[in-house]
C-alpha cells in the first residue's frame, strides 16, 4: 500500500512539474499545482495511508512551499491558508468537543440513556425505538462513534444473554450505529461533514443559523429513526415482541465521583451554550464566539481539567483545517469554477444540483469516509454560480452522512459489526434500505422546509 501511495503521488505531481495539466485541461499554473495537491491529499484521505491529521498538515505545507511560490503575480498571503486552521468553524467544533467531553465526564450520556431505556415496559420494539432516539439525540452533540460505543456498552450485558441469531440482538446492533449516523446530521456540530460544509459556505458569505439547520434536519432524522424502527420490526421484531424473559440490563445509577453541584453547573453551562447557538440569529453573536463560552467556563472553573483538555480531538481539528485550506485553494485559484464550467453544472437548477450532489455524496460515502467525501465534493460546489452554491453544498453535506449499507461505510457500522452475529448482506439490506429512506426524507421533507424557510428556491425544478 505504501508503494502504491508513493507511486500515485509521483504520478499526480509529475504532470504538474512539466505543465501537462495546463495542456490537457486548460489550467493556469496555480490551478495545475492546486490540482496536483488535491489529487495527492485526496488519495491519502481516502486510503488513510498516513494519519488523517498528518494529511491535514500536508495540505498546508504544500500550499506554502509549492502553491504560493509557483503562483506568480497576485499570489495570496500565507495568512489566507494559515487562518483556515483556527477559523470560526474550528471554534464551533472545539466548543462541541468540550461539551461532548463534559457530557461523558459527568455521566450525563449514561443517565439520559438509562432513563430512556428503563421506560420500555418490557417491549422489544419500544426498547429498540428508545435506543434509537437516545443514540440519535446524543449524536447531535457527541462523536457518533463514541455514542455508538457507549450505547452498545450499556446493553452489552443483555446481548450476552441472547443468542447471536436473536432478532432482538440483531435489531439492537443495527439500530444503534444507524441512529448514531442519523443523529449526527441533526446539528452543525453533530458530525464532521456538517462542520466542513458550513465552513465552505461561510467562506462564500452564506450563513445558516443553528436553529435554521435544526429546523430542516431534525424532522429528517426523527422520521428516519421511526422508519428504521419499522423496518427492524418487519424484518426481525415481529418474532420477538417481549423481553420479559431476558436478563435485562442493570439500570442502577453508576456512582459518580464528581459532586452534584458540579454536575448541575455542567448541565447549566451546556444548556446556556446550546441556547446561545439556537438563538444566534437573534442576539447577533456568532456560533464560533458562543462556542468559546463552554471552553472558558469548563476549564477556567476546573469543571474539566488539563487531562480532558489534552484529550480533546485536536487531530480532528487539524484534519478539518486541512480540508478548509484545500477548499480555500480551490476558491483562490479558480479551480472549482473551472471544473464547474467543464461539466456545465452551472446551467442546472437549484433543485437539480441539490439532488445531484446529495446522490453523489451518498454513493461515494458507501465506500469512503463521509469526511473524505465532503472534502472531495464540497470544493467543487463552491465554484458554482452564487445562487446555486447553497443547495448544492447542503445536498453534498447531508448526503455524505446518509450512507450506511456496508460495515466500512461508517465507524459506528464497523463497531456494531465487530460484535458478531450480523452478516454483511444483512447490513446491506437494512443499511441500504434506511439510506434510501433517509435520503428520500431529506429530499422531500428537508427540501420542503429549506424552501419554506427561503434558504433555497426550488420553485423552478
Amino acid at each position: 500500500m505504501i508503494r502504491a501511495g508513493i507511486l500515485f503521488s509521483i504520478l499526480s505531481v509529475f504532470p504538474a512539474i512539466f505543465g501537462w495539466y495546463q495542456d490537457w485541461l486548460g489550467l493556469t499554473p496555480a490551478q495545475e499545482i492546486n490540482l496536483a495537491i488535491a489529487l495527492v491529499v485526496s488519495f491519502l484521505w481516502v486510503t488513510e495511508l498516513i494519519p488523517l491529521y498528518v494529511t491535514g498538515f500536508l495540505v498546508l505545507f504544500l500550499e506554502l512551499i509549492w502553491l504560493i511560490p509557483g503562483w506568480g503575480p497576485g499570489a495570496p498571503k500565507t495568512i489566507v491558508f494559515l487562518s483556515c486552521y483556527f477559523s470560526e468553524t474550528i471554534l464551533l467544533f472545539l466548543g462541541g468537543f468540550v461539551i461532548s467531553s463534559a457530557i461523558s465526564s459527568y455521566g450525563l450520556d449514561a443517565a439520559i440513556a438509562r432513563f430512556v431505556i428503563k421506560n420500555t415496559n418490557g417491549s422489544a420494539f419500544l426498547l429498540v425505538l428508545s435506543l434509537g432516539f437516545a443514540t440519535a439525540f446524543l449524536s447531535c452533540f457527541m462523536n457518533n462513534t463514541a455514542t455508538a460505543a457507549m450505547m452498545l456498552g450499556l446493553v452489552s450485558s443483555m446481548m450476552k444473554s441472547l443468542d447471536e441469531t436473536s432478532p432482538l440482538r440483531k435489531s439492537i446492533l443495527f439500530m444503534v450505529p444507524f441512529s448514531a449516523n442519523l443523529g449526527g446530521i441533526g446539528t452543525p456540530v453533530g458530525t464532521l461533514p456538517n462542520v466542513i460544509g458550513i465552513a465552505y459556505l461561510q467562506e462564500k458569505g452564506f450563513q445558516i443559523g443553528f436553529l435554521d439547520w435544526m429546523a430542516f434536519v431534525t424532522p429528517v432524522f426523527v422520521f428516519s429513526v421511526f422508519a428504521l424502527s419499522g423496518i427492524l420490526y418487519i424484518v426481525y421484531l415481529r418474532m420477538e415482541k417481549s423481553i420479559q424473559s431476558i436478563r435485562f440490563i442493570q439500570m442502577q445509577e453508576e456512582d459518580i465521583s464528581i459532586s452534584s453541584p458540579k454536575r448541575k453547573l455542567s448541565i447549566l453551562v451546556i444548556g446556556i451554550t446550546i441556547f446561545g447557538w439556537i438563538t444566534s440569529d437573534w442576539h447577533g453573536v456568532s456560533n464560533g464566539t458562543v462556542a468559546l463560552f463552554p471552553v472558558i467556563v469548563f476549564f477556567g472553573s476546573s469543571l474539566l481539567d488539563l487531562k480532558e483538555f489534552r484529550n480533546l480531538s485536536w487531530d480532528v481539528l487539524i484534519l478539518m483545517g486541512g480540508g478548509i485550506a484545500l477548499g480555500k485553494a480551490f476558491e483562490e485559484t479558480g479551480l472549482a469554477k473551472h471544473f464547474v464550467g467543464m461539466f456545465m453544472l452551472g446551467e442546472s437548477s437549484q433543485f437539480g444540483l441539490f439532488l445531484f450532489f446529495s446522490i453523489l455524496s451518498l454513493l461515494l460515502s458507501c465506500f469512503l469516509s463521509n469526511t473524505s467525501v465532503a472534502n472531495l465534493i464540497l470544493p467543487i460546489t463552491m465554484g458554482l454560480p452564487s445562487d446555486l452554491i447553497l443547495p448544492a453544498a447542503i445536498g453534498a453535506t447531508i448526503g455524505a452522512s446518509l450512507a450506511m449499507p456496508l460495515p466500512v461505510s461508517t465507524p459506528p457500522n464497523a463497531l456494531a459489526f465487530s460484535y458478531g452475529g450480523i452478516r454483511s448482506f444483512e447490513m446491506v439490506k437494512i443499511g441500504g434500505s434506511i439510506s434510501i429512506v433517509a435520503w428520500t426524507l431529506f429530499v422531500i421533507v428537508g427540501g420542503l422546509i429549506l424552501n419554506q424557510l427561503q434558504i433555497v428556491d426550488f420553485s423552478n425544478f
